[in-house]
């Protein structure tokens, strides 16, 4: 009896060890997929050709977002010894801009905080610029 218990456990044992090779196989048969390149603006995002609308009045070219000229805040880096504020434009074109550094004519960026900017306009009117695209007054 010990002599059979002892032969069917090797055979149960070998059973176990051919499955767990078979998995095995399986795993290392899947296919690798590159990652492919992300465009630079959100395909999802529904009217971006009519935010950037261009006016021309009195052959002064003015955008429909004078602070801005239509950029959005997409991230900052702060380091050591520099900050740096990541805009997008509507085409998809990415500009960086630093501390006291003019965004526009009129449009200098002040400050930069991990997740707003610190935005000063023609008339000394200082703005705060989110991620998330909204653009408040600033209160100090």
């Amino acid at each position: 009896m010990n002599i059979i218990n002892k032969k069917l456990l090797i055979f149960l044992m070998t059973i176990m060890f051919c499955q767990f090779q078979l998995i095995n196989l399986k795993a290392d048969d899947t296919k690798i997929i590159d990652d492919e390149e992300l465009p630079a603006i959100d395909p999802f995002a529904g009217g971006v050709s009519s935010t950037n609308q261009v006016i021309e009045t009195d052959n002064q070219m003015t955008s429909n977002n004078g602070l801005l000229n239509n950029l959005k805040l997409v991230g900052t880096i702060i380091g050591e010894n520099n900050k740096i504020a990541i805009f997008s434009a509507p085409d998809g074109r990415v500009r960086k801009f630093e501390e006291d550094e003019a965004i526009t004519d009129t449009t200098i960026l002040l400050d930069i905080f991990d997740d707003v900017v610190i935005v000063i306009d023609g008339e000394n009117n200082k703005f705060e610029v989110y991620m998330n695209n909204i653009v408040k007054p600033s209160e100090g």
